[in-house]
């Protein structure tokens, strides 16, 4: 590509190819995947939500990195529309949690001042349930953190299974997530205060 115009045509030819191939092979893959995994979680879930809850824990952030947690996003609508909640995608609410701990750790313990610039709005993103920027920014490329933050998310998921944490509408993740388990007729039971507890447990 002759230098006068590469940055132009490059992002031009790149778009050119990828959005095409996302639209009809990358997307239609990775949404019946993500089907496929929410449908084999309720099955899961059907013979134990604490189970469910430790396997999706484990693995959403892993889903997120894919784009497959979408697939679980339209489980949750679908189920809210046939039964007024869902307890499927409300195993995943306290993932980001774990994640936002260990970059709170990392900024708490690294003199690497551009690290701590990326760490601190990824933190404050993290908990408001965005977690990509701690992902890609801080935890996946150091590898160990990441893994840590995985398993401490399956802890939260088992809890929240054992809770029988349901989800009542579509709500924001992280805290906002927390008025979306509130069931109109239960209210703030304990399922909502075992969710507060699962989170506060994997973030520590």
């Amino acid at each position: 590509m002759p230098t006068v115009v590469k940055t132009f045509l490059v992002p031009f030819v790149t778009l050119l190819i990828v959005v095409p191939l996302t639209f009809l092979i990358i997307g239609p893959i990775a949404t019946w995947i993500g089907n496929a995994l929410a449908a084999m979680t309720s099955a899961i879930y059907g013979f134990s939500p604490v189970l469910a809850g430790v396997l999706l824990g484990v693995f959403w952030q892993v889903f997120v990195i894919f784009g497959v947690h979408w697939g679980f996003v339209a489980v949750m609508m679908s189920n809210v529309a046939a039964m007024g909640y869902d307890q499927i995608l409300g195993l995943s609410l306290g993932a980001s949690f774990p994640q936002i701990g260990v970059v709170l750790a990392i900024l708490l313990q690294t003199k690497d001042q551009k690290l701590k610039g990326i760490a601190l709005p990824a933190f404050i993103s993290g908990i408001f349930g965005v977690t990509e920027p701690a992902i890609y920014g801080v935890t996946l490329p150091r590898k160990k953190p990441f893994i840590l933050s995985c398993i401490a998310a399956g802890v939260v998921g088992g809890l929240i299974g054992f809770f029988g944490t349901r989800m009542y509408m579509m709500g924001g993740m992280g805290i906002f997530s927390i008025p979306a388990t509130i069931g109109p007729k239960s209210g703030v039971d304990m399922s909502v205060y075992g969710l507060m507890i699962a989170m506060a447990v994997s973030f520590f």
